[in-house]
């Protein structure tokens, strides 16, 4: 697998639409980028307010500040880009290493609140192979960390592999585990929406949180909506019975490319979500739990 050849988009794209909590319209345009650059967002110049020159982002677990429901990249000098996750998992689902994404605004778009119509606009203009090999990130001790109910672990193994679980009052326990590939990923995950419950959303949109606001785009164009006794509110109801659990392996497979690099390795998580994410990427990096196989070239 580490023979993979990187990639990058074959032409640059646009998408637009809303942010999940700020429900400000935003644009983003992806272009491509070299080998061995990662992800970069670029938070482009805006002529009333907000910055007046561009600034760089990398997409890397150093840059994440912690926001509620969302991972948040935020610049040495404190602009910062939200929702950036199922972006993210996009690039992950088609094989993207490298790429440009400005973003004109603070948020990435939600558009259907899963990485579904990211995957089509980038497989619709195409997917360069690249000279070089992909990064990977093999782990080599086992990391854990938690707090309250929720954990997350990682320990060694061959591949990327998961064991995800959460629970619902109604729902139970969700659970999904095995193997996780590009392919596999975008074949039965991508399309995954994220969720919440309706009375969290209205009590966001009341207090309406002045700096950092939280879900007041979210609606059931945008996510999946769950009731108080965990109906779900959406006329079509879920797009696949494992949709809730589904979302939450979308997530984490988000934060998995702040690594800049693939991880191999075998994930346990417990009601994880994005800080407990980032807080694993974190540790393994500091505590040096990975053997990082650098891109080689591909004649």
């Amino acid at each position: 697998m580490h023979n993979f050849p990187q990639g990058c988009i074959g032409e640059p794209l646009e998408f637009k639409g809303p942010g999940l909590h700020t429900a400000k319209n935003h644009k983003i345009r992806i272009l491509p980028a070299p080998v061995n650059t990662g992800i970069t967002f670029v938070k482009m110049p805006q002529k009333w307010g907000g910055v007046k020159n561009k600034v760089s982002i990398p997409a890397q677990w150093q840059s994440v500040k912690e926001l509620p429901l969302c991972t948040c990249l935020v610049s040495e000098d404190g602009h910062q880009i939200r929702t950036v996750e199922h972006l993210l998992a996009a690039f992950f689902a088609c094989g993207i290493d490298n790429a440009i994404v400005e973003v004109n605004g603070s948020e990435i778009p939600v558009l259907d609140g899963s990485a579904q119509l990211f995957i089509q606009g980038i497989e619709q203009v195409g997917i360069q192979q690249q000279d070089q090999s992909r990064i990977f990130h093999k782990v080599i001790e086992t990391v854990e960390i938690s707090e309250d109910k929720r954990s997350i672990k990682i320990e060694p193994a061959d591949n990327l592999e998961l064991d995800i679980s959460i629970s619902l009052s109604h729902f139970g326990l969700l659970n999904w585990q095995g193997e996780v590939t590009p392919e596999i990923f975008k074949h039965e995950m991508s399309s995954a929406r994220t969720f919440g419950r309706l009375k969290n959303g209205l009590l966001a949109k009341l207090t309406r949180f002045q700096k950092d606001p939280i879900c007041l785009g979210a609606n059931m164009k945008t996510a999946l909506v769950i009731d108080s006794k965990d109906n779900i509110l959406n006329k079509d109801g879920l797009r696949m019975e494992n949709e809730i659990i589904y979302h939450r392996v979308l997530d984490l497979m988000g934060d998995l490319m702040l690594a800049n690099g693939h991880i191999k390795g075998k994930i346990t998580a417990k009601s994880s979500a994005h800080r407990l994410n980032h807080g694993l990427l974190k540790k393994v990096f500091t505590q040096g739990s990975v053997e990082t196989q650098f891109g080689k070239p591909i004649s």
